[in-house]
């Protein structure tokens, strides 16, 4: 009698444990905002022809993040039109394929290097052009310049921002054909942020202030880069003066240390040249983010992109409080870059259909 009723009560909590789970992931409004309650069709047309009409300053705060957490509710669809006319515009004003990189082919030796932020120039010595990459290495094909050869069908920009944390997105960037990270991030969450990379940036200040100028132990630093596989690591060595030393010093290392990595320059005509074309378009900043500058290059040379870990503000959609970084809470140096206005820049091309911007969960 006692065993005739152990199968039914299995049964019993088997139904009852799916229907509590069930409902649980129904109430949690992060599941319920990706698989149901999708807005209508007009209630999509009306933020995004507010997004696109207005500005950041006339928006106020909270608004603006119910309308960004509304985005996500909306089906999102690629435009090649507006994609290739984006791409035009980017080709015309700074050519990523042949300048976001310097190369023996753009600078040849006696070429004149002028520095980004200043008048002073470098002369390409025998020296330095040994320096440059000639050819490069991207998915095993070897070409003078990384973009030009293969086509990129689909690309992950990943920042660092906090809104990472608990995102689930790890194993969606894993999946991109290539994957751009920025100033040289720690890849502690691999479920969030994934582990594939193929362009590093890494900003100066960073290796002043992390590593010493990589003029003492460059054990930890070398330990870093090795998480990143065979990617490229991007410096701009001759965006400032002061740059330039520190950035010879990692190619350096990377050599000295037998590592798979390609050290490489961001070419300071590239840099400027983008920078003029974000100020002519609205963007008044006093200099432009590595994430922008990159997301830029990306919309050049890729086919799709998908940006993740970009959210610049100090509450989620949600409400709730965020870091800054998915690994620290340091805020960027006041005045200097304007997250909030490049952000607002991205949800524009994210309803125009030229890059998807993905905020909250994946899955």
């Amino acid at each position: 009698m006692h065993r005739g009723w152990c199968l039914p009560v299995f049964i019993l909590l088997v139904v009852y444990g799916f229907y509590i789970n069930l409902q649980i992931r129904i109430t949690n409004p992060l599941w319920n905002q990706v698989h149901h309650n999708l807005l209508s069709p007009s209630e999509c047309a009306a933020i995004s022809s507010i997004i696109l009409k207005k500005s950041l300053k006339s928006i106020e705060a909270n608004t603006y993040r119910r309308y960004v957490k509304d985005l996500q509710r909306c089906p999102w669809e690629y435009n090649q039109t507006e994609h290739d006319l984006l791409k035009l515009k980017f080709g015309s004003c700074c050519n990523a394929s042949h300048f976001l990189i310097v190369t023996q082919q753009n600078a040849p030796l006696g070429h004149q290097l002028q520095y980004e932020t200043n008048a002073k120039k470098v002369e390409v010595s025998e020296k330095l052009h040994q320096m440059l990459p000639k050819v490069m290495r991207i998915f095993g094909s070897q070409q003078t310049s990384p973009f030009t050869t293969k086509p990129l069908n689909t690309c992950a920009v990943v920042g660092n921002g906090g809104i990472l944390q608990n995102s689930f997105c790890g194993s969606e960037i894993d999946k991109m054909d290539f994957v751009f990270r920025f100033n040289l991030p720690p890849l502690t969450i691999a479920e969030d942020i994934g582990t594939k990379s193929d362009f590093v940036s890494a900003n100066p200040s960073i290796l002043v202030k992390r590593f010493q100028k990589l003029q003492e132990s460059r054990k930890q630093f070398i330990s870093l880069v090795k998480g990143y596989g065979s990617a490229m690591i991007a410096l701009p060595a001759f965006s400032y003066v002061h740059n330039t030393d520190v950035a010879f010093r990692v190619l350096h290392s990377v050599q000295d240390f037998d590592l798979p990595n390609q050290a490489v320059f961001l070419h300071p005509e590239y840099l400027k040249n983008i920078s003029i074309y974000w100020k002519e378009n609205g963007l008044k900043v006093k200099r432009l983010s590595s994430g922008l500058m990159l997301i830029t290059a990306a919309i050049e040379l890729c086919k799709k992109v998908t940006l993740y870990g970009f959210w610049p503000f100090p509450l989620d959609p949600q409400g709730k409080q965020v870091p800054h970084h998915y690994y620290d809470n340091i805020k960027p140096k006041p005045g200097f870059h304007f997250m909030p206005e490049e952000f607002h820049f991205y949800a524009k091309m994210h309803l125009k259909g030229t890059l998807h911007l993905k905020v909250g969960q994946c899955h």
